[in-house]
């Protein structure tokens, strides 16, 4: 990923203000003209350089993201960047982490050979089969719920959700439940999908990242492929991931379905009930939202 540079001055390593105050890093994070381009409008997140080998975050984040990020550090060979520090900044939180020098998938698949796509390709496959095999600390909890890693139900995000979220489920079933009473949305509306139809409950709950798409992955100057930007990552059902990847991974071309296939696992019975109830979860939401806003308007 490209960084916005106003100025150029020199960078201090983190080992030389990792002692700074929360201030005194808010006010680096401030001041500082190494600035990553946001990822869209709708993404309140700023993102900028303070040291040489940190950069730091600042937004609505959220603590399971933090977690997930050193938990899967701990008990996987993911390459993820790891947690320099963690506070609170008024109302938004700010994650300073480790700074990894590299392009984005996005940015520099055209530039890479066959040879390097495939091996690029294989790390993802390898990665994603490695966090399906972490498990739920037991320091946390004793069972396992979907959602952000957490001692109790959280709130659910992603492209898997509405845009509000959805959620907490205490239990794999009130998750399909969730599901199921979208598609009964979908039918009672739009009349679609006529032919029976059911979500998938029968593969396990693993740990799933759900934002997995090209600009979340450094090709690093160190030749490791890294996984970042955990914010909606979670344990979801096995097939989310490849549900989620379908769509976003322009860069493969013709090929993207079999190479999505490849990586994740392929699930298109599962993809197709989402796709059926996607009124529901997207058009069919707002559309509720707008209608309560007006009914309290009138009254």
């Amino acid at each position: 990923m490209s960084i916005i540079v106003t100025d150029e001055p020199m960078l201090p390593a983190w080992a030389g203000i990792s002692s700074s105050s929360d201030e005194e890093l808010y006010e680096r994070f401030q001041s500082s003209p190494h600035q990553f381009p946001s990822p869209s409008l709708l993404n309140p997140i700023d993102v900028r350089l303070i040291a040489s080998d940190a950069v730091m975050r600042l937004g609505p984040l959220r603590d399971s993201e933090v977690f997930t990020m050193g938990y899967v550090r701990e008990t996987s060979t993911v390459p993820v960047p790891a947690v320099l520090r963690y506070f609170g900044m008024g109302v938004l939180k700010a994650l300073v982490m480790q700074y990894i020098p590299g392009k984005t998938l996005a940015d520099s698949w055209a530039e890479l050979s066959i040879w390097r796509r495939f091996l690029v390709i294989w790390a993802i496959r390898g990665h994603i089969r490695q966090l399906r095999r972490v498990r739920v600390p037991d320091t946390l909890t004793k069972t396992t719920f979907p959602g952000p890693i957490a001692s109790e139900p959280q709130m659910c995000y992603g492209p898997m959700f509405s845009e509000y979220g959805a959620g907490p489920f205490a239990s794999y079933d009130e998750l399909t439940a969730w599901f199921m009473h979208k598609l009964d949305v979908n039918r009672r509306i739009r009349n679609f999908p006529p032919a029976p139809m059911t979500f998938d409950s029968s593969l396990p709950l693993v740990l799933t990242h759900l934002d997995l798409f090209p600009s979340n992955i450094i090709l690093g100057d160190d030749g490791q492929v890294w996984l970042i930007d955990w914010e909606f990552a979670g344990f979801y059902p096995q097939w989310f991931e490849y549900a989620s990847m379908r769509e976003g991974w322009e860069i493969l071309g013709r090929w993207q379905k079999s190479i999505v296939g490849f990586m994740a696992g392929y699930y298109e019975r599962q993809l197709q009930f989402i796709s059926c109830i996607g009124w529901a979860l997207n058009t069919g939401v707002l559309s509720c939202s707008v209608l309560i806003w007006d009914r309290l308007a009138i009254d």
